[in-house]
């Protein structure tokens, strides 16, 4: 939904009092680990400019992440990553209404955080959003953390580099 928003496919309303306007364009929006979709969301990302990068794309870090993010860097002055939390492996997220098998675990995607905001300068925020609401044992929230500490570590290496 954030991204039907966004790029104005979907709740204008919503869009324009989030001074997103115009609404983004597909070719600045790069999904990731994408494994549920209705047939109509199939539909409209087949339709669409937007990229995609697989699970085992981000458990590996793959070239194919890099190439993505080579290419917004080079066309955005800004790069801001979201991750809806019902991407990564249903352990984790236990409580989640839409668990899917096979999502990559917050220590991969933290380790792709950690290298994301440690070689982009331009990677400037990071968001969360579908937390489950239900955390008994309380591992989606540790998963959350560790996604954060791998974002932070990135950003104090790329201090160092300065």
């Amino acid at each position: 939904m954030p991204v039907a928003v966004a790029t104005g496919r979907a709740l204008q309303g919503m869009r324009r009092d989030a001074h997103l306007d115009p609404p983004l364009d597909d070719r600045f929006v790069v999904m990731g680990g994408v494994r549920l979709t209705d047939p109509l969301e199939q539909e409209l990302l087949n339709k669409s400019k937007i990229e995609q990068v697989s699970v085992d794309d981000l458990r590996n870090l793959t070239p194919a992440v890099f190439a993505q993010l080579d290419r917004l860097n080079k066309l955005t002055d800004k790069i801001y990553i979201h991750i809806d939390m019902d991407v990564l492996d249903p352990r984790e997220v236990m409580g989640h209404g839409n668990k899917v098998p096979n999502g990559p675990s917050s220590e991969q995607l933290a380790r792709l955080f950690e290298e994301i905001f440690k070689r982009y300068p331009k990677a400037s925020a990071i968001g969360f959003a579908t937390i489950p609401s239900t955390d008994e044992g309380g591992l989606s929230i540790a998963a959350l953390n560790r996604m954060i500490e791998g974002a932070i570590k990135g950003l104090k290496a790329r201090e160092t580099r300065r």
